[in-house]
């Protein structure tokens, strides 16, 4: 699945759709020796800019390396990392270069992850996140600012954005921000409650075997836990996901929006384990725990704003002070892999990040 299309021409991305010449087939080396795959689509203004100038040519515009410096000088980026199944050149992907490079006027840089498409060596968790960052660097190794690249992850790939912008939150690095579709809280709750093609629970034989998720949690080598490192990124947060999305559950960004949230609010004065107990226990301590959920629950209402976005769905967001915005988009439809491409949510991602 991950080589998917079979026999793929990476060097010749226009046989899937996009313009002569408006983008550029790339290597970037990671620190670790491996060879990644890349797509370098060039803002549609810059592309349509330069065929102006060359205007008396018979052919299309070739854009080169040269024009690289010049496009990310002159646009934002964005630097996109896709889910798990199949490459770069697939459809609903390169729909996405297309589209976002046309309406919100942005570069976009996306790579296939090692062992994917094009791309040297064999898929682990450290080597998502090694490969992210060496996306990133190539970004500001040829000119980037920060403040101009926007990180996207879809799927498998907010764990990716995660992983990338707690590392660079840690640098004391901002990027303009870090958008998250289809996002999930861990790879073990992942597993207990993914769909296969949206409609088949992967793991529903051992829904009633006594701890089997926590014996998994336990023995899973790849945790990809975006849930563990999300409250710790510095920079505005956006998490997009569909509520008829059947194949990654609406109540895992709801979660992680829940997460980054926590430490806004007054923290319980018991365990979870005590919690889990509470009613086993003292009528004091059911007062305390009753007067500290109601605080909490105002505490929420009055920071989380909720707007309705006609014909979209929802919009939720909160204000953390020096960090930037968190915001969940729950969209009505978009499914798993569509949501990206609708207009109304590139209109709220351009909306939020001033694009």
């Amino acid at each position: 699945m991950i080589k998917f299309p079979l026999g793929a021409r990476f060097d010749l991305p226009e046989k899937y759709g996009l313009a002569p010449g408006r983008t550029l087939n790339i290597n970037i080396q990671t620190p670790d020796n491996i060879t990644l795959g890349a797509w370098f689509v060039f803002s549609e203004d810059y592309y349509q800019n330069a065929a102006s100038l060359d205007a008396t040519s018979e052919v299309p515009v070739s854009l080169t390396e040269t024009d690289i410096a010049h496009a990310l000088h002159s646009h934002h980026t964005i630097l996109y990392f896709h889910g798990n199944a199949a490459t770069r050149a697939v459809s609903h992907r390169v729909r996405f270069y297309s589209q976002w490079t046309s309406r919100i006027r942005a570069n976009v840089l996306a790579i296939d992850y090692r062992g994917f498409g094009d791309s040297q060596g064999s898929p682990s968790e450290a080597g998502l996140g090694i490969d992210g960052r060496a996306a990133w660097n190539w970004l500001t190794e040829h000119g980037a600012r920060p403040k101009d690249i926007l990180l996207f992850g879809q799927s498998l790939g907010t764990a990716v954005v995660a992983k990338v912008a707690h590392e660079l939150s840690s640098e004391g690095i901002r990027p303009r921000g870090a958008v998250m579709s289809g996002a999930f809280t861990d790879l073990a709750t992942l597993l207990e409650t993914y769909n296969i093609g949206g409609f088949l629970p992967l793991l529903q034989p051992f829904q009633l075997v006594p701890f089997f998720f926590k014996a998994l949690d336990r023995v899973l080598y790849h945790k990809l836990s975006t849930i563990s490192i999300l409250p710790e990124v510095t920079c505005p947060i956006l998490l997009i996901h569909g509520e008829d999305d059947f194949d990654i559950q609406i109540f895992h960004s709801q979660r992680l929006f829940d997460a980054v949230l926590e430490s806004y609010l007054e923290p319980f004065p018991l365990t979870k384990e005590q919690m889990a107990k509470v009613n086993l226990e003292t009528d004091e301590q059911r007062q305390l725990v009753d007067q500290v959920s109601g605080r909490r629950r105002q505490q929420r209402e009055a920071m989380v704003k909720e707007t309705n976005v006609q014909s979209l769905g929802k919009i939720l967001s909160f204000k953390r002070p020096d960090k930037g915005d968190v915001t969940l988009l729950r969209s009505t439809w978009g499914g798993h892999n569509q949501i990206i491409n609708f207009e109304g949510v590139m209109d709220v991602v351009r909306k939020l990040f001033e694009l």
